[in-house]
């Protein structure tokens, strides 16, 4: 745990995420099932790191740990076993999601979210949250405990998800156990794979949230209009390019790439909605293409957002008529928070 500033996620973590999820947990390059799935496990993510910040001033000691597994079924039911988790007494709360309250009640979800947290850290770690003290030996206080921290990640994950273009979906009260559900937990129907996402504190796993879904969720009609947007992407970092071109394409834009300011000015003929830019490059840099860009007729009022690690020049590039300015190291969810609000 770190008592600092909040640092999102960096383009180069960003990449690692991108290529680990690809390939060692064997996603097809953004397409079909995977592309969704792991933008939904990402927005967990940025969730609880939210909360946690906001809540706290402070961030976990480590990037959260993304892995894809196979669901234990029973009685198509996902079977639990909590201990695995930390190897200890483990409590965990469950959340379900659907469309509405009638497919809340059919169980027909669309979205489970099961919150796991060792017994005897929960105290410490709601206290860390700001939450009143509870006696790790009383069950009921441990579980209702975890059933509120459980509604808060649900509460924020909804949040994200509304600011991708999902719909709203109505949310469960939470359930709460301690190592094991009889039953098993509902999930949705044909979901077969989870993501186990895991957190930690002074560098021990303290928190694991488990997340299925379905392949595809509902968006809004005026944000799937917008999977047909062009977006111009701008940067000399190969790497970079590789990491964000499939993430973007993931969301229903085309992407086009070009790897300095010369180039994109050469390919503003393709009329992108959108242009990511990046600051430092050779031949002419983000500076040098806003510049040209204005003087080009039809290209004047295309929304640019500037990737920077120099955050004290945000003022001069928007009085230039830059919409955004996003720090390097940057989180993806943010990054697709300023192009919802841009194109």
């Amino acid at each position: 745990m770190q008592g600092k500033n909040y640092t999102p996620l960096d383009v180069g973590m960003f990449r690692e995420v991108v290529q680990r999820e690809s390939n060692r947990l064997n996603l097809r390059s953004y397409s079909g099932e995977g592309e969704s799935s792991f933008t939904l496990a990402l927005a967990v993510s940025a969730a609880m790191k939210k909360i946690f910040f906001e809540k706290s001033k402070m961030t976990f000691s480590n990037e959260p740990m993304l892995e894809k597994k196979v669901i234990t079924q029973f009685v198509h039911r996902m079977r639990v076993d909590a201990m695995e988790k930390f190897n200890a007494t483990t409590i965990f709360s469950t959340l379900q999601f659907a469309a509405n309250e009638e497919a809340l009640e059919q169980k027909q979800y669309m979205v489970t979210l099961v919150v796991y947290l060792e017994k005897e850290f929960l105290p410490e770690f709601l206290r860390l949250l700001d939450y009143p003290y509870i006696d790790s030996d009383e069950d009921d206080e441990c579980k209702d405990g975890c059933g509120t921290l459980a509604n808060l990640i649900g509460g924020q994950y909804k949040r994200e998800l509304a600011s991708l273009g999902y719909k709203d979906l109505e949310m469960s009260p939470f359930q709460s156990f301690i190592n094991t559900a009889a039953d098993g937990v509902g999930i949705p129907k044909d979901v077969t794979e989870k993501y186990e996402i895991s957190f930690e504190v002074e560098g021990t796993k303290r928190l694991v949230v488990e997340m299925a879904a379905l392949d595809m969720l509902p968006k809004w009609k005026t944000h799937e209009k917008k999977g047909a947007k062009r977006i111009l992407v701008i940067d000399d970092d190969t790497e970079f390019i590789k990491g964000i071109e499939p993430f973007l394409r993931s969301q229903g834009f085309d992407v086009i790439v070009a790897y300095n300011g010369a180039e994109g000015i050469k390919k503003l003929d393709v009329r992108p909605h959108l242009i990511i830019l990046d600051m430092a490059m050779p031949v002419m840099d983000g500076y040098e293409f806003i510049i040209a860009k204005k003087k080009i007729q039809g290209s004047e009022q295309v929304p640019v957002i500037v990737l920077t690690v120099k955050q004290d020049i945000a003022e001069l590039l928007k009085a230039e008529g830059v919409k955004d300015c996003l720090p390097k190291p940057f989180h993806p969810m943010e990054l697709l928070k300023s192009i919802e609000r841009h194109v």
